[in-house]
């Protein structure tokens, strides 16, 4: 706790949290006080104490944010609209206020069905900013997110994703967060908008992320409705606006935030959700909400598990959520959301597991479970290569052999500490060279940056030309595209350390993951 002297005292026992820790008189009105109101910032409300009220470096990055939106609203009252071109990049703001129900113990942090897209846009300038943005985001930015995404009409396409930005203030916060840098690096001296402006949407959504974690941890676990869509979607943003402009370690603090809760959760297979019928939405029997939030935590949960297990190959920890359970059902739909098939990173999570995770401590149980995966990848690449040969062939076929084929890499790195005169990583590396040449023209190789990373890590003299000369191709297609904004040129510094390493000491036994710990970069390679 706090001393009672420190940032938390209040001259109300019942003003707003958000009154008391200023030190400022509360009317106490609902659904938020005019003192908030007035000064355009975030009402706490009047339920339990949250619980960042204990941690004081939390209460100083509170009172920190609150102080910046009062400044920056006086201002704007001041000097009146900017201008649309060239703005003060220190009159701009971001409200921190959203509205509450009348409910006085509402949780503010994770919004529900009333709020509207521009509840937090104070002008007309500021309004239609934030809607160019959303736009930018849905058009542009969703398809570099996820380049193998399939659509559905037949569901609606991605209603589900814009019902969710209309709704809810963390996820469409990180959302304005990834467009504004989109805009900023492709646009940089092509837009009055600066870097402020993208500071002040990256600090609202970690604000929002922030209040919608604390205090409910447990009933984040024990929701798999829109709260926990909401969670998921917006972490899951985050962690995509550090990966967009090559960030190397803030990702892992809010996958771990994500994964903390939803390894919690009981999954499969939502027996509380989907074995109900579905919620009577008008006199019709409509029930298209409730397919579209099914739909959406499906994405949600399947991009988060996406994250986690090829997140092992930069941290070395091993998977938490129960990625087993989960690719085994049907609620996960690897293939239409990221393009690789279920039982592909199942395999990629078993040998996470059995490099990071503790199981098969035998030598021989070891041996034996790596041969049977080794069967079923090789199998299975087959497989997807007859398929898709066939008219029509979706493109999971492809980027799904090119993952099995990477884990063939990582299962022979695995094999060769324990058995190395059967271990044939030189092969390994051969078939994922194989595959990148097969590369459809269409298909972005941007989201394989995993296969091409463990494979170029481990390849020999003579296979190292084709991966750098491969990630040169795909970094000038970037710069063409104006979109060269990734983890792409982490992937090409961690490939020529590793070569550089490994020609200096051809005896050791140089890995991705030794290249990322000397020069200090750990991207998340999706």
């Amino acid at each position: 706790m706090l001393p009672t002297k420190g940032p938390v005292r209040s001259r109300s026992k019942r003003g707003c949290w958000t009154c008391r820790i200023r030190h400022r008189k509360c009317d106490e009105g609902v659904p938020f006080c005019q003192e908030c109101d007035i000064h355009n910032i975030h009402c706490h409300g009047y339920g339990p104490r949250p619980s960042w009220l204990d941690n004081e470096e939390q209460v100083r990055a509170e009172l920190s944010m609150v102080k910046r939106a009062v400044k920056q609203n006086a201002r704007l009252l001041n000097k009146g609209p900017i201008r649309a071109a060239g703005p003060d990049p220190q009159q701009r703001t971001v409200s921190y206020k959203q509205p509450q129900q009348q409910q006085p113990q509402h949780d503010a942090s994770i919004s529900g069905p009333g709020q509207t897209l521009w509840a937090t846009c104070p002008t007309q300038e500021l309004r239609y900013r934030e809607a160019e943005l959303i736009m930018l985001y849905l058009d542009y930015i969703f398809y570099i997110q996820y380049p193998y995404y399939t659509d559905n009409a037949e569901l609606g396409g991605r209603g589900w994703l814009f019902w969710l930005l209309l709704n809810n203030r963390p996820l469409r916060q990180a959302s304005l967060t990834l467009a504004a840098l989109y805009q900023r690096t492709k646009f940089a001296r092509g837009t009055g908008y600066t870097e402020a402006e993208l500071i002040e949407y990256h600090t609202t959504a970690l604000s929002a992320m922030r209040h919608a974690l604390s205090g409910q941890e447990g009933d984040l676990a024990l929701d798999v409705g829109e709260k926990l869509i909401t969670f998921i979607s917006s972490g899951c943003c985050l962690i995509s606006f550090e990966v967009l402009q090559g960030g190397s370690l803030n990702w892992q603090t809010h996958l771990d935030a994500l994964t903390t809760v939803v390894s919690k959760i009981k999954l499969p297979p939502f027996d509380d959700e989907d074995h109900k019928s579905p919620p009577q939405q008008d006199p019709g029997g409509s029930s298209t909400l409730w397919r579209g939030m099914k739909y959406a935590r499906r994405f949600e949960i399947t991009k988060l598990l996406w994250f986690e297990l090829l997140s092992t190959a930069s941290t070395g920890v091993p998977p938490r959520m129960p990625y087993r359970a989960l690719l085994d059902s049907d609620e996960i739909l690897m293939a239409d959301f990221v393009g690789c098939q279920n039982w592909v990173m199942r395999a990629i999570g078993d040998l996470s597991m059995i490099q990071f995770g503790g199981d098969c401590p035998g030598v021989e149980q070891r041996r034996e479970t790596l041969l049977v995966l080794e069967k079923m990848l090789r199998e299975g690449i087959e497989r997807l290569r007859a398929g898709s040969k066939k008219p029509e062939a979706p493109v999971s076929y492809y980027i799904s052999r090119v993952f099995a084929a990477g884990a063939l890499v990582l299962l022979h790195f695995i094999f060769s500490s324990t058995h190395p005169s059967e271990a044939d990583i030189y092969g390994a590396v051969g078939s994922v060279m194989a595959e990148l040449r097969q590369a459809p023209g269409d298909v972005s190789l941007r989201g394989v940056v995993w296969s091409i990373c463990i494979a170029g890590s481990m390849a020999q003299p003579d296979q190292q030309p084709f991966f750098e000369h491969l990630m040169t191709r795909i970094l000038n297609k970037a710069n063409k595209s104006h979109s060269n904004f990734g983890n792409c040129e982490s992937v090409q510094r961690i490939l020529r350390q590793c070569w550089t390493k490994r020609h200096e000491d051809p005896l050791g036994d140089w890995t991705w993951r030794d290249a990322m710990g000397d020069i200090g970069d750990y991207p998340l390679l999706v």
